[in-house]
């Protein structure tokens, strides 16, 4: 038996369904406009240059942020590769609370601070003396300085504190501590 035209695409009449033509008509047309929107905003920012991402590294340097240890990485490696300098690596130990600084593993994620942020910590870790303010006690100033609270009688120590009958030490306001290194 012979298929008629009929037969093959059965009693189909693209015509008995106008509005799933227009439907489909209206979604090719939306998705062509979103496709080609896509195409030329990509481009906008790609040609204008507005929107340069900055490399990890850069954006470590200026924001902060966290650095994953690559073999062959040392802390000293790490200060020169991010702010330029080596001589940064103790206030990287230091940041991170690194028992030995010499042992660090790759894969390892260090926190590692922006260069102004890195910069004062490098000052503050290399004071040899600390103008006293109001609302200071040796816990604080020793946090600020060493980075712990707990090593105040260093301070104490080396600055021949003497202490109140209730046994906290006693410093003034405007006095100048010695801070040993």
């Amino acid at each position: 038996m012979p298929q008629s035209k009929a037969g093959i695409l059965g009693n189909f009449n693209p015509f008995d369904s106008y509005p799933s033509l227009i439907l489909g008509a209206i979604i090719v047309i939306v998705l062509g406009l979103l496709t080609a929107n896509f195409f030329a905003k990509r481009n906008q920012q790609i040609g204008s240059g507005e929107k340069v991402s900055l490399s990890q590294e850069e954006q470590i340097k200026t924001q902060g942020g966290d650095y994953v240890v690559v073999a062959g990485d040392s802390l000293s490696i790490i200060s020169q590769k991010i702010y330029g300098s080596e001589e940064f690596w103790p206030v990287l130990a230091r940041t991170n609370n690194l028992v030995n600084p010499n042992v660090i593993y790759a894969g390892n994620k260090l926190t590692l601070p922006a260069k102004e942020k890195v910069q004062e910590a490098k000052a503050q870790m290399t004071t040899t003396s600390y103008k006293v303010v109001e609302g200071d006690t040796l816990f604080l100033i020793a946090e600020k300085l060493y980075g712990d609270g707990s090593t105040w009688p260093t301070l104490a120590k080396a600055n021949n504190v003497s202490y109140l009958p209730n046994g906290n030490p006693l410093i003034f306001a405007g006095s100048t501590l010695v801070v040993p290194r």
